[in-house]
């Protein structure tokens, strides 16, 4: 049974002049168990219209016929449908014609004489077709496969990235184009690792892959490794990389998906950046808290320890003087201190401005060299100012308030950490502007500090911070306060060898200085028996005025507040001067000085605050008031602006 296997039925259209060779043919195959449906022509075109109505599966045409030949059969048949098989029926053929008709494109031929050939002529011709039509329904699978996940690879965000056994580059989809920068020819047949890995993970590539080579194995296949890559352009990013193995052809081979997470990873480390800069925050709360607990309550365990100790009728003039001492100088730190909080707060909140006045440069600097000269001298330090000679004197047009705290805090700083030798502070001239110094002989700071030692609350050791005293703002405020300025501030320093401060200062130069003071000094006469209105609500700070006020010879009215105040300036003719205080009930001391201006413009009113904070002086001015003092009033400034005035 040659066409076991061939299940369905067939169609045959026959091409024969001959009826008996085609019942011949036909009972052949029949009797071989084929089954079929056939049709017969003899002309040209009742063969064309067969194809076209018949469509058969199998042609078999008669070589030699009068009205056309089997060559032109089988080329029409092949003009229709080249994947129906011809097979060529003749009496006799020669052997080149069968070669021309095989070239041609017939599946076979059969000689008459030898028919019996027919069916497995036949059967050969259906299973080729047959076998043809599933490679080529394989082949249109295969291509459709092919086109879905080209369009999968091609539409995919991830890059897709496939390596050969020699660690080339195979595939790149245009996603690796997108991430990586290079184009499919750019990459394609190069070194992976050498076009898009860093360097310092080239050593490991070539360790593993001998291993991944030779068996598809190695520590980052199966896995997900997070790694940084770099681009064509030279910019790192990182990048989550899956590797699987794929074997072709007996050689293993890398297929790689990779996704640019540079932003997912950056977003990662700014939130554990912002985290840790929360934890620093915390941290540095709990610090200023304990700081301020620590740097207010000594000194006020000072002076309310002293004060009480004081007031002891047994005490000697010389333990009085020793204790009255203590207090100042407990007093002194606690203002010190507080003053720091307030500058630090305004540093860190922008909210400090700059007063431009001019002044003199050297009067400035003598000022605070006679401010530290005791404090060294008692510590057994030597203080040199060096400046440049300067004829005339320098004046300069800037914030000499901001200066003095900037060197305050840096010659305060050399003298606490300096157990012996010098101290030495001064400036050079430069052309973008002045170079200050404050040099010291102290126990220096160590390279690991440096970088952060103008950070709040910063000292060379922890231990550090009870052996010297001080709430570690010092340098963070000058360092603020030196940019605000728009200078830069550096530090130059060896452990146990002393440090050198530098600071740069912009400034401009004033010709010729004449200050406000020298020019009311001579508008305003002098008076003989002044009498001064004293606008103050808190009991002890009014009683402290009247004390230092009546020993100075000056009489003095008090006003509880700010319409007492309007009150008796309209009653007494006779006050030469008020002393306002800012805060006060009823109406406050801006809005007493204003109604006082109105009817006594010529009367000298001067602002009284406790918020006295840096451009505050400026504001008092600008509103209006004649000078300003801040608490806590000392007696030297308090009768300093009476003289001024009076």
């Amino acid at each position: 049974m040659p066409f076991r296997g061939i299940k369905n039925k067939v169609k045959i259209l026959f091409a024969e002049d001959v009826m008996v060779h085609n019942i011949m043919a036909k009972e052949i195959l029949r009797k071989e168990g084929l089954e079929f449906d056939s049709q017969l022509v003899e002309t040209k075109e009742a063969f064309k219209e067969a194809l076209q109505e018949f469509k058969p599966d199998l042609v078999i045409s008669d070589f030699m016929m009068p009205d056309f030949t089997g060559m032109e059969a089988l080329l029409l048949t092949i003009t229709f449908n080249p994947a129906i098989p011809v097979i060529i029926l003749t009496g006799s053929i020669s052997e080149e014609v069968a070669v021309e008709c095989m070239r041609s494109g017939a599946t076979n031929y059969v000689i008459k004489e030898n028919l019996i050939r027919l069916p497995f002529a036949v059967k050969e011709a259906l299973q080729k077709k047959i076998a043809l039509s599933e490679q080529r329904k394989a082949i249109l699978a295969l291509q459709e496969s092919e086109s879905r996940l080209q369009t999968i690879t091609m539409a995919v965000g991830d890059a897709i990235i496939m390596i050969d056994n020699d660690g080339l580059i195979s595939f790149w989809n245009p996603a690796a184009e997108k991430i990586f920068g290079f184009t499919e020819k750019e990459a394609q047949g190069k070194n992976l690792h050498e076009l898009i890995a860093p360097s310092e993970y080239h050593e490991a590539f070539y360790t593993n892959f001998d291993t991944f080579r030779q068996s598809g194995e190695g520590e980052a296949v199966g896995r997900i490794l997070e790694l940084e890559a770099i681009r064509k352009n030279g910019a790192r990013i990182y990048v989550s990389l899956k590797l699987s193995a794929v074997k072709i052809k007996e050689l293993w081979h890398a297929v790689g998906i990779v996704s640019d997470i540079t932003e997912r990873k950056n977003a990662a480390e700014e939130l554990m950046s912002a985290k840790i800069r929360v934890e620093a925050s915390d941290r540095l709360k709990t610090a200023f808290i304990n700081n301020i607990s620590y740097e207010v309550r000594t000194p006020l365990n000072g002076i309310l320890g002293f004060s009480e100790l004081i007031s002891q009728s047994d005490l000697s003039d010389q333990e009085k003087n020793q204790y009255s001492t203590l207090i100042k100088m407990s007093s002194a730190r606690l203002l010190k201190t507080m003053t720091s909080y307030m500058d630090i707060s305004m540093i860190v909140s922008g909210t400090m401005a700059i007063q431009y006045k001019p002044f003199d440069l050297q009067h400035l600097l003598h000022a605070l060299l006679d401010q530290f000269k005791p404090i060294c001298l008692v510590k057994g330090l030597e203080l040199f100012l060096k400046t440049p000679e300067q004829k005339p004197p320098l004046i300069l047009n800037s914030d000499a308030e901001i200066l003095s705290k900037i060197i305050s805090h840096l010659l305060d700083n050399a003298v606490k950490f300096t157990r012996k030798g010098q101290i030495s502070f001064g400036y050079a001239k430069k052309t973008s502007g002045l170079e200050f110094f404050i040099k010291d002989t102290g126990i220096g700071i160590s390279k690991e500090i440096q970088p952060r030692i103008f950070d709040h609350f910063i000292q060379e050791e922890t231990s550090f911070t009870r052996t010297y005293d001080g709430s570690g703002l010092g340098l963070s405020i000058a360092r603020g306060l030196v940019e605000l300025l728009g200078g830069e501030i550096r530090l130059q320093s060896e452990k146990g060898a002393g440090s050198e401060f530098r600071f740069t200062f912009p400034y401009k130069k004033v010709e010729l200085m004449v200050t406000e003071s020298k020019k009311k000094k001579k508008d305003i006469p002098n008076v003989q028996n002044p009498v001064i209105l004293v606008a103050e609500d808190d009991e002890s700070n009014y009683l402290l005025l009247e004390i230092l006020l009546k020993k100075a010879g000056i009489r003095i009215i008090r006003a509880a507040n700010g319409k007492e105040a309007i009150e008796c300036s309209r009653k007494h003719p006779e006050i030469s001067l008020v002393l306002m205080d800012m805060k006060m009930p009823e109406l406050s001391g801006m809005e007493a000085m204003n109604e006082i201006k109105s009817f006594r413009n010529d009367l000298p009113i001067i602002a009284v605050t406790a918020f006295a904070m840096s451009g505050d002086e400026k504001n008092a001015l600008d509103s209006g008031f004649d000078d300003y003092i801040p608490k806590p009033i000392r007696l030297e400034k308090l009768l300093e602006i009476i003289q001024k005035f009076l």
